[in-house]
């Protein structure tokens, strides 16, 4: 008998860790600063925070994905952040609310080709507005080696009526003419960015990009000026936890 369990003991010993191996996450995080109009519409330009994430593979509970090289399926959280949005600091929006900063949470998928990728976004605001939010988009992807990727491609983004009500509908009263837009396509842009990973834990990313209102957005009293660009950089940490 003590054989037969000694035995039992070993295996589970020898087992447990192998167990252990086989859940697996590894994501990135990154977090920067990004200039862009005051508000969505603005002729005038600041800085603000910006964040971003990815799962790069996932095997837990039988499911299994590995982004290793870098093609295929893949998935991640969406944060976007939006600065505050004052009569006090822009007078021509007298007797429209205030807005505060808004943070929004969703989530993103994509599917990477050798050359392309495509992918979509859908997110909630948490804070500064109630709206629903998302962006598809599409990249060519050019790898120039030692680290470095640059990826090109149009952007599409779209919003609920409840967005477009705290953004671009005037109420009546205000200084500018009253309005009232739907939610859908609301802007349609182009966007570049360039990627350098040092190593297996850090990597820098900066973007440059032009962004056009359209659609009821576009059309918005609240709008100075449809085109705008925008420039970005970030710093992204990467994790890869076995447990």
């Amino acid at each position: 008998m003590r054989l037969p369990l000694c035995l039992t003991v070993a295996a589970l010993t020898v087992a447990t860790p192998a167990l252990a191996q086989d859940r697996a996450l590894a994501f990135e995080l990154g977090l920067g600063a990004r200039v862009s109009p005051d508000y969505e519409g603005s002729e005038d330009y600041s800085t603000g925070p910006s964040v971003t994430g990815a799962v790069r593979s996932l095997n837990l509970l039988g499911l299994n994905i590995d982004r290793g090289d870098g093609l295929g399926f893949g998935f991640g959280p969406s944060f976007r952040y939006i600065g505050e949005r004052t009569e006090d600091d822009h007078s021509r929006l007298a007797g429209i609310d205030d807005v505060d900063a808004a943070f929004e949470v969703g989530g993103r998928v994509s599917y990477r080709w050798e050359k392309v990728e495509v992918w979509g976004a859908v997110r909630k605001g948490v804070t500064g507005h109630d709206g629903v939010t998302g962006n598809i988009g599409s990249d060519f992807v050019h790898d120039y080696g030692q680290g470095t990727e640059v990826r090109v491609g149009p952007r599409l983004a779209f919003a609920n009526d409840e967005y477009m009500d705290t953004y671009f509908n005037v109420p009546a009263g205000a200084s500018l003419a009253e309005y009232s837009g739907d939610g859908g396509l609301y802007k349609a842009g182009l966007e570049m960015v360039v990627r350098h990973d040092y190593n297996d834990a850090w990597a820098v990313e900066g973007s440059l990009g032009w962004n056009r209102l359209v659609g009821d957005a576009g059309d918005s009293p609240i709008v100075e000026e449809r085109d705008s660009g925008t420039v970005g950089i970030m710093l992204i940490r990467k994790f890869d936890w076995a447990f």
